[in-house]
């Protein structure tokens, strides 16, 4: 019984002391409301990636990160208008799809929920010939 209650008072302790919390990242500025925003954020030297997709309503996305630690992460996100998985590019390998890469620090003195991140997708102008 000692080592059970031990236990449990052991993995209370570390789980008060990481630094674990929600992270929301809204994407807006969508150009329509076809096919899916596909996301991956991923922390920089530590093991950890986290990936999501959604479907969008009214031209904007909302992801919600369940206990992400406090760190850089480089993030990544893509809308996926046809549905192939993939960021389609154009014949110079410009991509036709609306995109965005981003380095983020997640930093909260409040470790229950972190600073919510707003982002716009940048769909390059493909001029054609």
């Amino acid at each position: 019984m000692k080592r059970f209650i031990l236990s449990v008072l052991v993995f209370v302790g570390v789980s008060c002391f990481t630094n674990a919390a929600d992270l929301t990242i809204s994407i807006n500025g969508i150009r329509n409301n076809k096919g899916k925003v596909l996301i991956m954020i991923k922390s920089v030297g530590k093991d950890a990636t986290f990936q999501k997709m959604k479907e969008i309503t009214n031209d904007s996305c909302n992801f919600v990160f369940k206990d992400i630690e406090n760190g850089t992460y480089k993030l990544s996100a893509f809308h996926d208008e046809n549905g192939n998985y993939t960021i389609d590019k154009d014949e110079k390998g410009i991509p036709t799809e609306g995109f965005v890469l981003k380095t983020i620090t997640v930093s909260n003195s409040d470790t229950s929920i972190h600073e919510d991140i707003k982002l716009k997708l940048f769909y390059p102008l493909t001029i054609k010939q």
